[in-house]
């Protein structure tokens, strides 16, 4: 069923907003140490390499890039920087930090931390329940959070309230619901970041520890900073800083359905069900079809091509396209363009020279 969504560039652009301009603790960082990719060229990839020139072009028209990257075959093919960025710069991540939530969630439930995506909020947190708290309360599941059915509201009608709290899982929990859990889709950064703290209550660990010993480092990745909340909470909805590098190598590990170098990191059942469409209807962005939602993860086709994606505000990008053994991901400066017009540029630019590429070698 076609179901209109108001933005989805809107959404994310105001979710994150919120998530990186609130009062946090000093981010943890690690030293720098971007992933080495084997390079390669879009010819010896078997692509259109003067098709793939015109997506530099236009990429580089676009005076708000600070990079662009291709992955083809497992060969880096294109690694372009602007505005004064490397390749060891860490780039705020925004919502794409959401994804990364979600691989975390699946490897606490694999490592047993977690029974299932139909444990109960109230389960990890029933301090802050009590005979006053609305009774749908007690049935949201981490699968509602993780699939935007929670009923939370959106980050700019809690604002205000969020921003004079003094314990924001509290107040995340206070909140008033929008409709009954799983009945209906919307887009919250509150729900990301109780994921956060019920992976810190679950584990005994931080959110940022635990990412960073079972999913980064058996990646390879040593590179990342990542803001807390007022009470140690790491943000679940946006706050992770790291290079594009590694943002492709984390969309590696999904291409590969979470086995890398005969190793399986992640469980790719649940990376099977994190790349599904969750929402039960799907809308159109640009000239993107069939956008869904799946675990933290945006799902779509593009040129008749099934995608997925992490995407945050500004024009953060994981793009992974199975079918043609691709990742390309892109990094912006904030606040530059209005409407979504930074985001939407690469997808026009995938449709337009990148996937055409493919098909005329």
């Amino acid at each position: 069923m076609e179901k209109p969504i108001k933005s989805i560039t809107i959404i994310l652009f105001i979710i994150s907003f919120f998530f990186c301009s609130s009062t946090s603790s000093q981010g943890i960082y690690k030293a720098i140490s971007a992933y080495e990719w084997e390079i390669s060229s879009p010819q010896k990839q078997d692509l259109n390499s003067k098709l793939i020139a015109k997506a530099e072009k236009e990429v580089s028209k676009k005076l708000y890039y600070t990079s662009f990257l291709v992955v083809r075959n497992g060969y880096l093919i294109v690694e372009k920087y602007y505005n004064g960025q490397d390749k060891y710069d860490l780039e705020r991540a925004f919502s794409v930090t959401k994804s990364y939530i979600s691989a975390a969630i699946g490897k606490a439930i694999d490592q047993g931390y977690i029974e299932s995506i139909d444990s109960k909020l109230v389960d990890f947190f029933p301090e802050y329940f009590d005979e006053h708290t609305d009774p749908r309360k007690y049935q949201i599941t981490i699968g509602h959070l993780l699939t935007m059915t929670a009923g939370f509201d959106q980050e700019e009608n809690l604002m205000k309230k969020l921003r004079g709290s003094k314990n924001m899982i509290a107040s995340i929990i206070a909140s008033d619901l929008q409709f009954d859990p799983g009945t209906d889709f919307l887009y919250s950064s509150h729900g990301s970041h109780l994921l956060s703290g019920i992976l810190q209550k679950a584990t005994g660990m931080d959110t940022f520890d635990f990412v960073y010993h079972e999913l980064l480092q058996p990646l390879g990745v040593w590179s990342i900073r990542w803001a807390k909340d007022q009470n140690g909470v790491f943000f679940g909805g946006a706050g992770m800083y790291i290079t594009p590098r590694d943002m492709a190598r984390f969309g590696y590990l999904y291409l590969h359905k979470g086995k890398l170098q005969g190793k399986q990191i992640l469980d790719s059942e649940w990376i099977k069900q994190s790349v599904t469409n969750h929402r039960h209807y799907n809308s159109k962005w640009k000239e993107m079809e069939e956008v869904g939602y799946g675990y933290l993860w945006w799902t779509g086709e593009l040129r008749g091509y099934p995608v997925y994606f992490a995407s945050g505000f500004a024009g953060q990008w994981i793009l992974v396209i199975p079918d043609v053994n691709m990742i390309i991901v892109t990094t912006m400066m904030d606040f530059t363009e209005k409407e979504g017009i930074q985001m939407e540029s690469l997808i026009t630019i995938v449709h337009n020279y990148i996937l055409p590429a493919v098909n005329d070698k």
